[in-house]
C-alpha cells in the first residue's frame, strides 16, 4: 500500500518557450485533489530551464515532455538530459527517459518496432525532396507521406499512384516518413463481415494506455476517411448541429447507438492485444505512453504510433460526453494512472498485465 511521505515525486515539465503545454496534467492534478489523495502533496513540479532540480527526498522522476524530445525541443532535451543523469546518480527511478522520448519520431518508432517484432507499418524517413522519392519508391503504393516529428493529422497525404505523388507538396512535410498504407475496412469486408458491421463499413482506431505492465482501454473511433483521429471522427460528425436536428426528426439514432456501444464495449472488456501493447511501449524506451492501433479480422493487430505526451481532457469536454459516460471513464483512468505511480513509487519489480482497474 502507498504510505505518502515516504518520497517525493517529481514531474518534469516544459519551461517557458521550451515546448507545448498538454492539459492532462492539470486535469490529473485536480482529479487527485477532488478525491483528496495523499498523493497529491507528494508531486513536486520542476520545469525545464528553471535552474536546478530539488531532489530531497525524491524517489521517482517522470518526465511529461512533448515528443519526440530531442528533435522538437533541443534546449528543453538537454535540460532534461541533465536531470535525468543527476536522478541516477542518486540512485532515483526514472520514467520515461528523455532519450526514450526521442525515439517516437515516425520512422525511428517503426524501425524499432519492425527489429522487436512489433506489428506495425513498415516506414522510410527523408529530409531531403530525393530522399522523399526514393522513400516512396521502397514503401510503394499505397502509402501515407507525413510529417516524421507530429502526433497529429495536419499534413498528412495519402498516395495511391505516382501521379498523387507528383502533385505532392512534399517541402512542406520535411522532415518527413512514408508509411505504407493498411485498408484494415477492406480486409473486414474480403472475409465477408456483414455490411451492418461497423469495422466493415467505416475505418477504424483504437486507443488503450499502457504503464509498465499494465493497460488499460481509452477509446475506440470509427470514420469515413482511412487516417482515424477526434477530428474527423464519426463521434465528432454526430455531435454537429446538423447531425442533431436530423435525430430530431428521426435520421441517424441507430448509428449513433451503434457507435457508442461499441465504444463502451472496448472500454469496458478486457484487451486480448495487451501484451503486444506493453512490448511495444517497452520496446521503445518508454514507461508510459497511449498507443493507437488497429484490431484486424482475425484478431491480431497493427499499432500506429505510441505517444507518451498525449491529451485527455475532463470527461465534460470529450465529444458526446454524456452518452459515452466520458466523465466516469477520464476519472477512472486517472485513478488507473494514479494506481500505476503508487505502484511504482512502492518499488513493486513488475506490474500485472491489466485491461482495467476495474475488473
Amino acid at each position: 500500500m502507498y504510505a505518502s511521505g515516504n518520497s517525493k515525486i517529481l514531474f518534469i515539465t516544459h519551461g517557458a518557450g521550451r515546448g507545448r503545454k498538454v492539459p492532462t496534467g492539470d486535469v490529473f492534478l485536480k482529479r487527485l485533489a477532488a478525491k483528496s489523495d495523499p498523493l497529491l502533496k507528494d508531486i513536486r513540479i520542476h520545469r525545464t530551464g528553471s535552474g536546478s532540480a530539488n531532489f530531497e527526498g525524491v524517489g521517482l522522476v517522470i518526465f511529461w515532455l512533448g515528443d519526440p524530445l530531442m528533435q522538437k525541443y533541443p534546449a528543453c532535451y538537454v535540460d532534461a538530459v541533465d536531470i535525468a543523469e543527476e536522478a541516477v546518480d542518486r540512485g532515483i527511478r526514472i520514467l520515461n527517459h528523455p532519450d526514450a522520448l526521442s525515439n517516437t519520431t515516425k520512422s525511428r518508432q517503426a524501425h524499432i518496432w519492425a527489429d522487436a517484432g512489433v506489428p506495425c507499418a513498415a516506414a522510410a524517413s527523408a529530409s531531403t525532396l530525393e530522399e522523399m522519392a526514393g522513400a516512396i519508391e521502397q514503401i510503394g503504393f499505397p502509402c501515407i507521406v507525413r510529417s516524421d516529428q507530429e502526433h497529429a493529422q495536419r499534413q498528412v497525404a495519402t498516395l495511391f499512384k505516382a501521379e498523387d505523388a507528383k502533385a505532392l507538396d512534399s517541402e512542406g512535410l520535411l522532415p518527413a516518413v512514408v508509411l505504407k498504407l493498411y485498408d484494415i475496412r477492406q480486409e473486414y469486408r474480403d472475409v465477408g463481415r456483414p455490411r451492418s458491421d461497423l469495422f466493415a463499413r467505416y475505418h477504424h482506431k483504437a486507443r488503450a494506455f499502457v504503464c509498465g505492465d499494465r493497460v488499460l482501454a481509452s477509446h475506440l473511433f470509427f470514420s469515413t476517411e482511412r487516417i482515424v483521429g477526434l477530428s474527423n471522427s464519426l463521434f465528432q460528425r454526430e455531435a454537429s448541429r446538423l447531425r442533431r436536428l436530423a435525430r430530431y426528426f428521426g435520421y441517424h439514432e441507430r448509428l449513433r447507438a451503434d457507435l457508442i456501444t461499441a465504444d463502451k464495449a472496448y472500454f469496458s472488456a478486457p484487451l486480448e492485444e495487451a501484451q503486444e501493447l506493453v512490448q511495444a511501449v517497452r520496446a521503445l524506451g518508454l514507461d508510459f505512453a497511449a498507443v493507437d492501433y488497429s484490431i484486424r479480422p482475425e484478431g491480431h493487430i497493427i499499432i500506429w504510433e505510441a505517444n507518451p505526451y498525449f491529451w485527455l481532457p475532463h470527461g465534460k469536454a470529450s465529444v458526446l460526453s454524456r452518452q459515452r459516460d466520458a466523465v466516469t471513464r477520464v476519472d477512472q483512468t486517472f485513478d488507473w494512472f494514479t494506481a500505476c505511480i503508487k505502484a511504482y513509487c512502492n518499488d513493486h519489480p513488475t506490474l500485472s498485465v491489466v485491461s482495467s482497474s476495474r475488473r
